[in-house]
This record gives structure tokens, sequence and C-alpha cells, in this order.
């Protein structure tokens, strides 16, 4: 009679050094892979000159102690970095707020001010019924705090706020905590 189930533990020991060969190869785990395209996302975005997917680099964090987080993520900011102060030498408005957004992000509180008056006026002018400057208001790359007070407002029904909130949600910001466990698929 033919054994349907054959004795596999002779090739278990061969599983167990081509799985340790294929980690050792680059391969990465699924859940990973997952963080790793949507930051690769933001960056193909940002090299392509959309502030906001720069910004969205920059203001993601990534602390898991995981290959996509000490390898590639670091690389992924520091283009995006280099992208946004090229662009702002070269008197590009956006990029220098994006940098300002970011350097209050890391706790500039000088920038913080500036830019929370910079809100405000703009914020003031588009509720009097200045169409530019509530262009210029939803367009704007504003820090996180202001991005969190404009999602609480918006919450509350303030359609100013909601314009601002709605439109920083372009690019996908990715936050992994130091306890991350990515899935194996």
């Amino acid at each position: 009679m033919r054994n349907w189930f054959p004795d596999c533990r002779s090739r278990f020991p061969l599983a167990v050094v081509a799985a340790a060969a294929f980690s050792l190869a680059g391969c990465m785990p699924y859940g990973e892979t997952v963080v790793y395209r949507l930051y690769q996302t933001n960056a193909d975005r940002c090299t392509q000159n959309e502030t906001d997917a720069c910004v969205a680099v920059l203001q993601s964090s990534c602390d898991a102690p995981a290959r996509v987080c000490t390898d590639y993520v670091p690389e992924f900011q520091t283009q995006a970095s280099k992208q946004l102060s090229q662009k702002c030498k070269t008197d590009d408005e956006a990029s220098c707020r994006a940098l300002d957004a970011v350097a209050c992000d890391k706790g500039d509180s000088a920038v913080c001010g500036r830019l929370g008056e910079d809100y405000a006026k703009l914020y003031a002018s588009c509720k009097a019924g200045n169409a530019n400057d509530c262009d210029s208001l939803s367009l704007s790359v504003w820090p996180k705090t202001q991005l969190d007070i404009a999602d609480n407002a918006c919450k509350s029904g303030d359609t100013i706020a909601c314009r601002v909130a709605n439109s920083s949600a372009s690019a996908m910001k990715v936050n992994v905590n130091k306890n991350a466990q990515f899935a194996m698929f």
C-alpha cells in the first residue's frame, strides 16, 4: 500500500536552512512590506514635486526595531528633506512652509508661533469671505498640532477647518510605534 504521508523528517533541517537563507536574502515580512510600500509611494510622489507627500514622509514616524524602520525610512526622510530644501532655496513658498511645518513638529516654538499667526490671519480672512485666502489656507502645509486643531474644529462643524483637515489627508502619514509586530504571510 502506498504511503500518502511521506516522512519529511529528513527534509526538515533543509527547510530550516532554506528559511534562514531566505530571511537573510532581504525579504521582509508582509506587514513591513506594506509599510515600505506606503513610504515608497509618498517618496515617489515627493520626487515628482508633490510637497504634501514630502511632508507626509517627514511627519511620519517609524520606531519599530524592524528593517523597514532602520534601513529604509531614514533614507526616504533624508531624500524628502533634501527635495524640500532644494525647492525652498529657489523661493518655492510651499516647500519653505513645509519645512517650517516639520520644524514646528520637531519642537521649534518660534516657527510654531509664526505658523499659528499665519493660520489665524488666513482663517479670519477666509471667514470674512476672501476666497483666495480660503484656498491658501487649505492648500498650505500645516504642522500636526494645527491639523489636530482643525480636525477637532471640523468635528464641531467648522467648514473652513474641514477644508484644512481634508486637504491635509491627501498623502498617507505612516506611524509605526516601537512595539509594532509585523505579520508573516
